[in-house]
């Protein structure tokens, strides 16, 4: 199955027989057989034909809506699943405190260890970083989460593990010129932080769509808070993936100089790109300095806020490597198949799903070596 992004301005996605065509002032740029395509990503102001809205939707295929730059506004999807017991069960597990309080201490702990496992392979594969302290105080924290008695307290550790993590990521980058300070969402200040939100973005898709296909309610999870229009489920299950499939993805794209500092541009914020980012929501614990402010010098400047943002080639580079990344096969170790990234988390999901009608007795997450 294949993986479609469409990225190309005032471009129109229409139906031609049982093909998607993408066309711009009547040329054909591509064309896209419907039994192939697994999940549609548009970029922007790409226009969807009534005639290819019915048959994505026909054919159930996952269609997300992207801003220019990458923050997610919403998707097309076919009914909602017709798994009723699952969610039934979601519903009534999920308010159980000591189940969710479980589910979330495996959330976290595994989130932490893969964490843990990117600073190993900086430190083991990298002479003089220095990293021992971090991978120290990860292991402990890791310890502690799985002790955490509360959801707060819980929360309380995964935001002290992501400050000390990114603190060892930010040593990982050789690229002249690549700096990554700390971890910046809205807006991202620096190619690095770019990277990060707009990976993070395009695994939430994958998640996503993971959950809503095993018939899941998205907006109910145990780690998230719940809060309008927040799909904590989705967010909760790509906790684990994150440092393995983005991060890891990042620094090799930088160190190996497949992205570059040309890549990236610096914008003006606002319209579109002033709003959030669904994927990027949590798991970042730090505050990004107000929009025109020097957060050396501590005061207000007047220069206008602004972004930093993937140029058109730049998005084409990162996400043909996003997907070659989703692609790649590691060993899935309940079974020790070899699958790809995106069929792992597959797996995850319908594992949360047995783990919630009490078939597995407890989430396992994924730890990597």
């Amino acid at each position: 199955m294949s993986f479609a992004y469409v990225m190309e301005q005032n471009s129109t996605v229409g139906l031609e027989s049982e093909r998607l065509v993408v066309k711009k002032d009547r040329a054909v740029l591509h064309s896209l057989l419907l039994f192939k395509l697994e999940q549609l990503v548009l970029f922007g102001n790409v226009l969807l034909t009534p005639a290819a809205v019915s048959a994505l939707l026909r054919r159930e295929i996952d269609t997300v809506f992207l801003s220019r730059s990458g923050a997610y506004r919403g998707r097309l999807q076919p009914p909602l699943g017709k798994n009723i017991s699952l969610r039934r069960e979601q519903f009534r597990k999920l308010q159980e405190g000591d189940f969710c309080l479980s589910a979330a201490n495996s959330i976290v702990c595994g989130k932490i260890a893969n964490s843990r496992t990117i600073l190993l392979r900086l430190n083991r594969n990298r002479d003089g970083l220095g990293l021992e302290d971090n991978i120290l105080s990860l292991r402990h924290m890791g310890q502690k989460a799985a002790a955490a008695a509360g959801l707060e307290t819980l929360r309380g550790f995964e935001g002290r593990s992501a400050v000390v993590y990114f603190e060892g990521f930010s040593k990982g980058f050789l690229a002249e010129g690549v700096t990554f300070r700390r971890r910046v969402r809205r807006p991202p200040t620096d190619p690095v932080n770019a990277l990060l939100s707009l990976g993070y973005t395009l695994l939430f898709n994958s998640v996503m769509a993971a959950v809503c296909m095993a018939g899941f309610d998205p907006y109910l999870g145990c780690l998230h808070t719940v809060e309008y229009g927040r799909p904590s489920l989705a967010l909760d299950l790509m906790e684990e993936w994150r440092a393995l499939v983005v991060d890891s993805l990042v620094l090799s794209l930088f160190n190996l100089r497949t992205l570059t500092l040309d890549d990236f541009e610096l914008r003006p914020l606002g319209g579109e790109d002033s709003a959030d980012d669904v994927g990027d929501d949590v798991g970042d614990h730090s505050i990004a300095a107000p929009p025109g402010s020097d957060p050396h010098k501590g005061k207000e400047t007047r220069r206008p806020p602004t972004q930093v943002k993937l140029t058109a080639d730049g998005y084409r580079k990162f996400i043909t490597n996003f997907e070659r990344k989703m692609g790649e096969k590691i060993q899935y170790g309940p079974t020790g198949q070899q699958l790809s990234y995106r069929d792992c988390i597959r797996e995850q999901v319908r594992h949360f799903a047995r783990y919630v009608r009490g078939e597995d007795d407890s989430y396992r997450p994924i730890h990597a070596r």
